[in-house]
């Protein structure tokens, strides 16, 4: 049993300086070739899915998910749900980018897998993914954790289930590398936890 209320806080630092270590020394990790492969060819034609499901983190179609997972974030969390939810898309907005060039993790090479369009800029932490994750992520944790929310286990199959959409559909592009996507969620996933231990 946690005994501070900062011991999330602290949990969620010591996972993110781990992973970000982890990132910075590794252009990929072992496996990820394989595993992007595999899911490439597992869906062949990625354009007519995962293309639209990408275009949901950029303008304008982001203000369609955020005006419906801000509702939900308040339908599901109340107040203090919301509240969490609008510091963590602020965060996004304004940080999510620039957290890039410290790790500068090169983007996925045309000579490894198929790539999609031109993605260019570093590849961790995946933008889109935070993106994701500070939308969907936040209303499915918060379901999670408020065991009273109303229809809690369908928004959190909803909400997880378009998270892991996200990623499925960034790694079929050749955008981003399987690690890329997954450890971003971890880290994206545990200081919304975090917060959400504190605020909630």
């Amino acid at each position: 049993m946690m005994r501070s209320p900062w011991m999330p806080v602290l949990i969620a630092a010591a996972v993110t300086l781990l992973i970000g270590v982890g990132v910075a020394m590794e252009p990929y990790f072992a496996g990820d070739v394989a595993v992007a492969r595999a899911i490439q060819s597992a869906f062949p034609d990625p354009g007519w899915w995962a293309t639209p499901i990408s275009r949901l983190a950029p303008a304008p179609n982001k203000y369609y998910v955020l005006a419906v997972t801000i509702v939900a974030a308040f339908f599901v969390g109340g107040g203090r749900g919301l509240a969490l939810m609008l510091g963590f898309l602020v965060l996004e907005q304004y940080g999510a980018e620039a957290t890039k060039a410290v790790v500068a993790r090169p983007r996925p090479s045309r000579d490894l897998i198929a790539v999609v369009g031109n993605p260019s800029g570093f590849t961790f932490p995946s933008t889109t993914i935070t993106f994701f994750a500070a939308t969907f992520g936040t209303v499915g944790l918060l379901a999670a954790m408020r065991k009273k929310a109303p229809h809690r286990i369908p928004v959190m199959v909803v909400m997880f289930g378009m998270l892991a959409l996200g990623c499925l559909a960034r790694v079929a592009l050749g955008a981003h590398w399987p690690s890329d996507v997954v450890l971003t969620t971890v880290i994206c996933l545990t200081w919304i936890w975090a917060a959400g231990r504190i605020v909630l």
